[in-house]
């Protein structure tokens, strides 16, 4: 505080250059004039230094204009709102004083023809976030411009304060649905002890938007108080409630939701529901979840059947182990496959025992008539890397699809062990140019002191890489295992809406 004091003392003596040179253009220096600024007790010297700062950098100046007493502001934050520039950088200027000066200002520009212009007055005043600016935003979510009231909520949100979740906790009741739904987003964005109480009461909303949206964000920032409500929400009439509920319960974890989940994997208005409490299900994890998961294997919707498969893959367990090797064989290619994807993907932290079951079930899955399913295995025993998964993947290194061979060759090079290597090198004598090139792309790959290869017995033809077979898309759950798969995901160029849209957030 002495350097503070002295440097107080000295600022009438400094010339401008001075200051420019030692205190606006250093770091440093900065810093230090703004420790002793809002001790400054003259408010001509506080005007000069702001002055000499906007001549240097105008977003220092803006900075140092809100940082002076504030008997001094109307004056330092005029001098900003004089500055000739274009109308947006104004609003930036005037959002960097921080100070309640600029409030009214910012309320002008709420009159503008230019939305953008409106947009960031209420922005400008988020980033201010003083109690004054509070009420300005609380106003506004009263607007005739829909636009101005949902930014007025998204503003809110930006300040941590208990007055702005009060503000948006009062939004909760207003007659416009969309201020209603940007309202309990915002809550979801502030301190969570601020937002417990208003989450809680919007859970019991009489809009089914509010209600799901606070399931949300009582997930998202994990509010462990919240877990009473959401288990009523599971009894919501509104599916889309019931099913944001149980996905908010599994990011939660409480194991005292499991049983109510299970209740819910038969679901009798929507599969989307059912879908949600095996993705939970898998991710609690209890055994009583995994009771749950296995009668789920006998839902008549294919996508249910095909999430609990997915959920049993992250159970590392040999009852669960053993139940998705049954699924391999189930009627829809897709439950299938995303079967051998759950094998390929169980932790079994090095259990011989477990990887040997693994790798037997999935070589039964390697005669499947879909070659989809197939490549879905030579995936997998790439992930396993076991003797018996190279043994698996030289089978289908003879598949009729190229596909399939090309992601058994991949599988093979990801693997690299020597017994790997040596089916890469068998690989240069198959019968299909490309599969011989893209063996030879795999072996040149690997770093190995194993005796070389000879790769001039193999083609020169280009390789295609890797690729899921060409099959029709005709539902949403077959069109996200495309864009979920790290080789056919990346490839996609364009996303075709499929029965339902989903819910977008506001």
């Amino acid at each position: 505080m002495n350097s503070a004091l002295k440097l107080i003392q000295q600022l009438p003596e400094l010339s401008d250059d001075q200051l420019k040179q030692k205190y606006l253009k250093q770091k440093q220096g900065m810093h230090s004039l703004a420790e002793i600024l809002p001790l400054v007790e003259q408010e001509t010297m506080a005007l000069r230094v702001v002055k000499l700062a906007i001549k240097v950098n105008i977003k220092l100046g803006a900075k140092l204009a809100g940082m002076v007493k504030p008997e001094f502001q109307t004056a330092t934050v005029n001098l900003i709102a004089q500055i000739k520039t274009s109308p947006l950088l104004k609003i930036q200027l005037l959002a960097l004083t921080g100070s309640d000066t600029a409030i009214p200002m910012l309320l002008k520009g709420l009159n503008n023809k230019e939305i953008a212009v409106r947009r960031n007055c209420i922005r400008a005043l988020g980033k201010i976030g003083s109690q004054a600016a509070v009420i300005e935003l609380a106003r506004s979510l009263h607007s005739e411009d829909s636009q101005v009231q949902a930014w007025a909520a998204w503003a809110l949100g930006e300040i941590d304060s208990q007055p702005a979740a009060a503000a948006l906790q009062t939004a909760l009741q207003h007659e416009a649905s969309g201020v209603r739904a940007w309202a309990v987003w915002a809550l979801g964005k502030i301190n969570p002890t601020a937002a417990v109480t208003p989450l809680l009461n919007a859970l019991q909303h009489q809009d089914p938007e509010v209600r799901w949206r606070a399931a949300v964000n009582c997930g998202r920032i994990n509010i462990k108080e919240a877990v009473p409500w959401l288990l009523n929400a599971l009894r919501d009439e509104n599916h889309i409630v019931r099913a944001r509920a149980i996905a908010a319960l599994a990011k939660i974890g409480d194991r005292v939701a499991v049983p109510h989940i299970i209740e819910l994997l038969n679901d009798p208005d929507s599969y989307a529901v059912s879908l949600r409490a095996a993705e939970a299900l898998g991710k609690i994890g209890t055994e009583t979840a995994l009771a749950g998961l296995l009668r789920a294997l006998n839902h008549d919707d294919s996508t249910v059947r095909g999430s609990a498969v997915s959920a049993l893959g992250e159970i590392s367990s040999e009852v669960a182990v053993v139940a998705v090797i049954r699924s391999l064989c189930d009627r829809d290619i897709f439950v299938r496959g995303r079967a051998a994807e759950a094998l390929g993907n169980i932790h079994t932290a090095g259990d011989a025992n477990l990887l040997r079951t693994i790798a037997s079930g999935l070589a039964i899955a390697i005669g499947d008539s879909e070659s989809y399913v197939r490549w879905r295995v030579a995936a997998a025993f790439g992930q396993i890397g076991t003797t018996e998964a190279v043994a698996g993947l030289q089978r289908l290194l003879g598949d009729e699809t190229s596909g399939v061979r090309h992601r058994a060759i991949k599988s093979l090079g990801q693997i690299g062990s020597a017994a790997a290597i040596s089916a890469l090198s068998a690989a240069l004598n198959l019968e299909f140019a490309d599969s011989r090139a893209q063996a030879v792309q795999q072996l040149q790959s690997l770093s190995t002191e194993e005796e070389p290869v000879n790769f001039d017995t193999a083609a020169s033809a280009d390789s295609s890489g890797s690729k899921l077979p060409n099959i029709l898309i005709a539902s949403e759950a077959e069109a996200n295992e495309y864009i979920l798969d790290r080789t056919a995901g990346r490839k996609l160029k364009y996303l075709i809406s499929i029965a339902s849209p989903g819910v977008a957030e506001p």
